[in-house]
């Protein structure tokens, strides 16, 4: 179980990091810029919501439950499991000055 939790959270680390490059401009910038932030689920969360932080994050979640989902049905495990995983390592590795979420929901400045 151990080294199946290894997998899942390289494979989830590299699906972040490919989702992330897809539009890594703009995600870079609304995470610069306190707009987005990681949630503890495993999805992006919108902090100052306007209509085009909508549609970035809708597209980066979309592409990241898309990735969970494969993880997931390759390891024999929930969404749910790697999702929480994925969130683990992204809030771990969030940059100096972005957000992340706490479990209480509350955003925080890394």
């Amino acid at each position: 179980m151990k080294s199946l939790s290894k997998i899942v959270t390289l494979l989830c680390v590299t699906s972040l990091l490919w989702c992330s490059n897809a539009w890594a401009l703009t995600l870079q910038q609304a995470k610069s810029s306190g707009w987005v932030g990681e949630q503890t689920n495993g999805y992006l969360g919108i902090v100052i919501d306007t209509q085009e932080v909508q549609a970035l994050v809708l597209s980066v979640n979309a592409k990241r439950k898309a990735h969970y989902q494969a993880i997931a049905q390759r390891n024999h495990i929930k969404i749910e499991t790697v999702a929480k995983l994925a969130a683990q390592k992204a809030i771990e590795v969030a940059e100096t000055g972005h957000l992340t979420q706490t479990p209480q929901g509350l955003w925080i400045t890394k």
